[in-house]
């Protein structure tokens, strides 16, 4: 059975899915540095370049938006623009938008300004396909474009129905605000990542969907209500609670920044991370059994292969990797080996492609990267070592902050409260993050001085209670 479990902090929003109590997939959001794709915007063409067929669209941003047209475009600067945002600012580099607008829904996505229904590939019945295709066809009767999802698979034509009706209500109620004042303005916020992955993934196999807020508690009844009003009742509110400890995540978090992966069988993998691509080592380590040494190595690598598919998943891991399986002779093991991985990542949404096994044992994949790896959030380089280890990253540190007054307000009755950290952090804090600091203060009724103590790990705060 699974667990959806929503920690909502200051800083940050982390949505952990178990299956039998294992972490399988950790969705991280960082309130600091709020995402902006799939929001849609009333936007100003501020610069047309007909040498590049672009232009340039202010949407409220810091930066100019960019975005590419068509041959045919007809659009000049100074006109108003219904956009989408496609890509994330990096760098110098504004946001890319796009003017074919897309809304998902549970089971659809639905672009009006399109005319094609199309099925996700990982629906492969050819019986489903038509079957989709068919009803999609028939709820749909202003020829506008659908996507059939994945999660359509064995849906009701009611279901869709309901499904295209409240997305096309949606799409009304943006073209609506668009048509209201002038300027920059923003139409459409995109779910964020919990109230997303419950939309698109509750079902009768869950078994919880645990949250410590109450404004997310009352966002998620809504969207499970909307669903199955059975559903609402998976719901469960453990206001400002510890929720991650409290439901044995964090530990499984902490093994899952480790670069070695214990299998069960006594062997292990090695994760070791680079600019270009992540290279997976699988060893025998400690696991020897009363089999033949082929059969010994075979046994390993199937398990590897199983656990590398999850620590993918697990880890967010994008890019090219490269495993380094125990080498095999045996032509037979070598496409077992292969059949697993390419069967597990089946599991995955997202794009993956296997390209086959070497004879040393060496297995390419790629897996489309659409998320920063959770190591990004949880860890830094280490400045006094020039980068080669790897310390808690501020955003750690502002979260176990965050959690260490969670646990006073709930077992203690102090509300006076010093907090000792390393000389690094503290500066941090005090230049950026003291907005974050006075937030965890309203929230929990408290009062917190920082110091700075030389002596601390940067790993470690050290509480001191006043009163």
């Amino acid at each position: 059975m699974k667990k959806i479990i929503v920690e909502c902090l200051i800083s940050s929003q982390k949505t952990a899915i178990l299956e039998d109590d294992k972490l399988i997939e950790l969705l991280i959001e960082d309130n600091k540095n709020s995402k902006k794709v799939s929001n849609i915007y009333r936007g100003i063409v501020k610069k047309v370049i007909p040498g590049i067929q672009a232009c340039f669209v202010d949407v409220g941003f810091e930066k100019l938006a960019y975005l590419q047209l068509d041959k045919d475009s007809n659009i000049k600067a100074g006109q108003d623009i219904l956009v989408q945002v496609n890509k994330e600012a990096v760098g110098t580099k504004g946001a890319k938008l796009n003017t074919e607008i897309s809304l998902a829904g549970r089971y659809l996505v639905y672009i009006p300004t399109n005319d094609r229904i199309t099925l996700s590939n990982k629906i492969l019945d050819e019986k489903e396909r038509f079957r989709l295709k068919k009803i999609a066809k028939s709820v749909s009767k202003d020829s506008e474009g659908l996507i059939i999802r994945t999660e359509a698979v064995g849906c009701t034509k009611e279901e869709l129905e309901q499904d295209i009706k409240a997305l096309k209500e949606k799409y009304e109620e943006i073209l609506k605000e668009y048509r209201l004042g002038i300027g920059p303005k923003l139409l459409y916020k995109e779910l964020d990542f919990s109230s997303k992955y419950i939309k698109e993934n509750v079902n009768d196999e869950t078994e919880k969907i645990i949250t410590n807020d109450i404004a997310k508690y009352e966002e998620l009844k809504k969207i499970l209500e909307s669903i199955k009003i059975e559903y609402k009742d998976k719901l469960i509110l453990e206001e400002n609670k510890d929720i991650f400890d409290l439901y044995r995540v964090e530990n499984q978090i902490d093994k899952a920044l480790n670069k070695k992966v214990w299998l069960k069988s006594g062997g292990y993998l090695i994760i070791d991370k680079t600019e270009a691509l992540t290279v997976i080592d699988v060893n025998t380590g400690k696991f020897t059994g009363n089999l033949k040494l082929e059969e010994t190595v075979y046994k390993t690598n199937i398990e590897a292969a199983i656990e590398v598919c999850r620590q993918l998943k697990l880890r967010d891991i994008g890019g090219i990797v490269i495993i380094d399986f125990i080498d095999m002779h045996k032509a037979t093991y070598k496409k077992e080996v292969i059949n697993i991985l390419n069967e597990e990542l089946k599991k995955d949404k997202r794009k993956t492609e296997v390209l086959g096994m070497t004879r040393l044992g060496l297995v390419e994949l790629t897996r489309r990267r659409e998320r920063d790896s959770i190591d990004k959030y949880y860890l830094s380089d280490c400045e006094t070592c020039e980068g080669n280890s790897k310390v808690k990253s501020i955003n750690s540190v502002l979260d176990d902050i965050e959690k260490e007054i969670i646990r006073i307000s709930t077992h203690t009755s102090y509300n006076d409260i010093i907090i000792e950290l390393d000389e690094d952090n503290f500066k941090l804090i005090k230049m950026k993050f003291m907005d974050i600091i006075e937030k965890i203060c309203e929230k929990y009724e408290v009062k917190i001085l920082l110091n700075a103590n030389n002596k601390i790990n940067c790993k470690k705060i050290n509480i001191i209670y006043n009163s």
